[in-house]
C-alpha cells in the first residue's frame, strides 16, 4: 500500500474518496481492537490501571473518527452518482454509513451518559454493542474484500481462469473462484466472530448459564443454615428483576462459605462488632425493590433486594463524633471503596444478602454485597466482608484509576 495516501493532498475525486477510506478504515481497527480490550474481563482484572488509559483513547479516537465522515459529507452526492448504476456497491456504502453512524451516536451517548439518564445509556448500550458484534465484522469483511492484496489475488485468478480452456464436467465447481474466495473470508470472520456473539446474545435470549464449577469458586450449596426469604422476596414484591446483569471482577472471585465468611463493623464507633455466617443469617432483614446501574451504561430495574439496612448497622455501633467517612472492604483483600456518613445513612442504601427471594450468587458479589441504588455499580462493594467508621475521606479502587469519586445516578 502507497503510505502517501494518508498524508498528501489529493487532486483527483477518486484518489480523494480512498484517502478517506484508508484513514477510517485505520481509526475503525483501532477503536475495534480497543473495545475488545475493553470488554475483557481478563484485561479488567490484571491491568486495571491501563484499562482506564484504553478507555479515554477508544473515546478519543470516537471523536477523531467523525472527521472522515464530515469530510466526506460534501463528496456523497457525487459518489452516488457513479454509483448509480452498481446497485450492490450504493447498498454496501449505505450498510457500511449507518454501522458508522450508529456507532458514533451511541457511543457519544455512552460517553456522555449522565446527561441522558439510564433508559436511554441502556438503549444506546445495546445499540452499541449490535454494532460492535454485527456491524464490525461486517466492516472487516467490507475492508478486506476491498483491500489491494485482496483484488490482486481475485485478478490474478481471474487470469488464471482465462489462460485455461472451459472444459465442461459433472465435477466443475458450482460457484467461481472469486465467489468462493469472498465466501470463505465471510465465513472466516463469521467463524472468528461466533462466540463473542453468542456471550452477547446469551442474557437477551435467556441462555442459562452453567453452574458455576465447584474447583475454588464458592457456590450458594455451600453455606448453612440457607436464609429463608422473607414473603415479599419471594415471590419478589417488584415481579422480578427486569434486565440481566452483566458480570465483571477486577480480581479472582474469592473463596466464600459458612466457615471462612466474617462480617465486621468496626472503627471510629462505641459498639465494634463481628458476626459469623450463622449470627449474620439471623440478623432482622429488610426487603426494597430499588434499579440497579452501572458505569458502563447497562441498567437492571426492579431487583428486589433483602438485607439490612446500613443505617440500623450504623445506629447500632454508635458512630464517634469525629467520624466522617464510611470505608467498605470486599472479601477479595483489593476492593474498597467509601460512602460519607449521610451517604451511608440514606434509607436506600443495603447490605444486601438475598437477590429476587435467593441468595446472591458469588459472580454478582455474593452471599453479601452492598447496594447503594441511587450511585453507580462501583460503589456497591462486592463480597463485602468489614465496614469501617474512618476520619478521613478514603479514595476508592476505581476512583484511584480515573473514576469520578462523584458517582450520582442521573435520574
Amino acid at each position: 500500500m502507497d503510505k502517501s495516501i494518508f498524508y498528501k493532498k489529493q487532486k483527483k475525486f477518486g484518489q480523494s474518496l480512498k484517502q478517506l477510506h484508508h484513514w477510517n478504515a485505520l481509526l475503525c481497527t483501532f477503536l475495534a481492537l480497543t473495545g475488545l480490550i475493553l470488554v475483557s474481563s481478563e484485561f479488567r482484572q490484571w491491568l486495571p490501571q491501563v484499562r482506564i488509559w484504553v478507555k479515554d483513547s477508544h473515546i478519543w479516537m470516537g471523536f477523531i473518527s467523525i472527521l472522515p465522515l464530515v469530510f466526506y459529507r460534501p463528496k456523497m452526492i457525487k459518489h452516488l452518482r457513479t454509483l448509480r448504476k452498481r446497485k450492490n456497491n450504493r447498498m454496501n456504502l449505505y450498510v457500511v454509513l449507518s454501522i458508522l453512524i450508529a456507532l458514533l451516536i451511541s457511543g457519544l451517548i455512552l460517553t456522555f451518559q449522565r446527561n441522558f439518564g439510564p433508559g436511554i445509556s441502556a438503549f444506546a448500550l445495546i445499540v452499541h454493542d449490535m454494532m460492535t458484534w454485527i456491524g464490525v465484522p461486517y466492516l472487516i469483511y467490507h475492508s478486506i474484500t476491498r483491500s489491494g492484496w485482496f483484488k490482486a489475488i481475485e485478478k490474478r485468478r481471474a487470469e488464471e481462469k482465462q489462460n485455461k480452456r472451459m472444459v465442461i464436467e459433472e465435477g466443475n465447481p458450482i460457484m467461481n473462484r472469486r465467489t468462493l474466495l469472498r465466501r470463505g473470508t465471510g465465513v472466516g470472520i463469521v467463524l472468528v466472530f461466533t462466540p463473542f456473539i453468542y456471550q452477547w446474545l446469551k442474557p437477551y435470549l435467556s441462555i442459562p448459564s452453567p453452574s458455576e464449577p465447584s474447583s475454588g469458586l464458592p457456590l450458594t450449596e455451600a453455606f448453612s443454615p440457607m436464609p429463608t426469604p422473607a414473603p415479599k422476596s419471594k415471590p419478589p414484591i417488584g415481579g422480578g428483576r427486569n434486565g440481566e446483569f452483566r458480570y465483571y471482577t477486577v480480581t479472582p472471585m474469592p473463596t466464600i462459605n459458612d466457615d471462612n465468611f466474617s462480617f465486621t463493623i468496626d472503627g471510629l464507633v462505641d459498639n465494634s462488632a463481628s458476626w459469623n455466617w450463622e449470627e449474620f443469617v439471623n440478623l432482622s432483614r429488610e426487603v426494597q425493590v430499588s434499579n440497579f446501574y452501572c458505569v458502563t451504561g447497562w441498567s437492571v430495574y426492579d431487583v428486589t433486594w433483602e438485607g439490612i439496612k446500613l443505617k440500623d448497622l450504623l445506629d447500632q455501633a454508635v458512630i464517634h463524633s469525629n467520624a466522617t467517612h464510611v470505608k467498605f472492604y470486599s472479601q477479595d483483600g483489593v476492593y474498597t471503596d467509601s460512602l460519607t456518613i449521610d451517604q451511608a445513612m440514606q434509607e436506600d442504601v443495603m447490605v444486601a444478602m438475598l437477590i429476587d427471594g435467593q441468595l446472591i450468587p458469588n459472580r454478582n458479589g455474593g452471599p453479601v454485597r452492598l447496594i447503594v441504588p441511587k450511585m453507580y455499580a462501583y460503589k456497591s462493594v462486592k463480597w463485602l466482608n468489614r465496614i469501617e467508621l474512618i476520619d478521613e475521606e478514603h479514595i476508592g479502587y476505581w476512583e484511584q484509576r480515573g473514576y469520578s469519586t462523584d458517582a450520582w445516578v442521573n435520574l
